[in-house]
C-alpha cells in the first residue's frame, strides 16, 4: 500500500545551499546565452528563443528552491508554480532538438512545418494534460485517475524524446550537419530522453512517492541531464554550428558569380 497522504507536495526539505550554487551555474549559463544571441542576432530565432526560455525557467526554479521554505512550497500556489517552471523548461528543450532539424536549410518547407507544428503540438497536448491531473491531486477519490493522467502526459513526452531519432535518420539531415552540430544535438537528445524516461517512472504512484522523499533524485535524473544540455548548447551555440554548415554553399555562389 502507498502512503498518499501528502501527494502531491515532496517530503524532503530543500537543500537551501545545493539550490543557490545550482542556480548561479544557470544564471552563469543564462548570461552567456544573452550574450552570444545578441552576437548572433538572435539567429537561429526560434532555438534562440526555447533555449532562453529553457534557462531562464530552470533559473527562477532553483530560485525558489532555495528560497522558500518547505511549508511554503507545499503549498498549492507554489507546487503549482514550481511543477510549471521544471515542466516548460524541459519541454523547450525536446522542442529547440527538433526545430534545430529545419534549420540546415534543406528540407521541404512542409516536412519543416510539419515537424515543427507536430512537436508543438504534442508538447501543448501533454501539458494541457497535466492541468486537470494537477486539480484530480487534491482529492483522495480523484488521485487515481490523476495519477493516470500523470502517466499519459509523460507517455506523449517520452514518444516525442524517442520518435526523434527515427525522424533525425528520415530527414537525412546528419549528412549537411558540421561535427559539432551532430555532437549537441545528440547530447542533447539523449538528456532529454533521460529525463523523460525518469517522468515516466515516476508517474507510477510508488516510484512517485519514493522520489519524492530524497531531493537527490531530482538532481540527478531531472535536473543533471538538462543542465548538460544547456551546457552543451552554451559551448556549441546554433549561430556557430549552422554558419559551419552553411558556407561552403555561400562560397560555391560567390565562385558561380565572379565567374559570371
Amino acid at each position: 500500500m502507498v502512503d498518499l497522504s501528502n501527494f502531491p507536495y515532496p517530503a524532503y526539505e530543500p537543500n537551501k545551499i545545493v539550490a543557490g550554487f545550482f542556480a548561479t551555474i544557470i544564471g552563469i549559463l543564462l548570461i552567456l546565452w544573452i550574450i552570444q544571441s545578441i552576437q548572433s542576432q538572435f539567429r537561429p530565432r526560434r532555438v534562440i528563443i526555447l533555449l532562453l526560455i529553457s534557462r531562464l525557467t530552470l533559473f527562477i526554479e532553483l530560485i525558489l528552491r532555495a528560497t522558500l521554505s518547505l511549508d511554503t512550497r507545499n503549498t498549492r500556489a507554489a507546487f503549482t508554480t514550481t511543477t510549471v517552471l521544471l515542466t516548460v523548461s524541459q519541454r523547450m528543450i525536446i522542442l529547440a532538438n527538433y526545430d534545430f532539424l529545419t534549420q540546415t536549410g534543406t528540407l521541404d518547407s512542409r516536412v519543416s512545418r510539419t515537424i515543427i507544428m507536430g512537436s508543438g503540438l504534442a508538447t501543448i497536448t501533454s501539458t494541457i494534460i497535466m492541468i486537470p491531473a494537477g486539480i484530480l491531486s487534491r482529492n483522495m477519490n480523484t488521485i487515481e485517475t490523476s495519477f493516470q493522467l500523470r502517466e499519459a502526459s509523460a507517455a506523449i513526452v517520452l514518444i516525442m524524446a524517442i520518435l526523434f531519432y527515427p525522424i533525425w535518420y528520415l530527414t537525412k539531415t546528419t549528412k549537411l550537419m558540421t561535427k559539432q552540430a551532430i555532437l549537441v544535438l545528440f547530447i542533447s537528445s539523449i538528456t532529454s530522453l533521460i529525463v523523460t524516461i525518469y517522468l515516466m517512472v515516476i508517474s507510477c504512484p510508488y516510484y512517485y512517492v519514493a522520489a519524492h522523499r530524497q531531493e537527490f533524485w531530482f538532481y540527478i535524473f531531472h535536473f543533471t541531464p538538462i543542465a548538460i544540455a544547456l551546457l552543451v548548447w552554451t559551448i556549441l551555440p546554433p549561430k556557430r554550428t549552422l554558419i559551419l554548415t552553411n558556407q561552403p554553399q555561400e562560397d560555391i555562389k560567390i565562385d558561380i558569380n565572379d565567374n559570371l
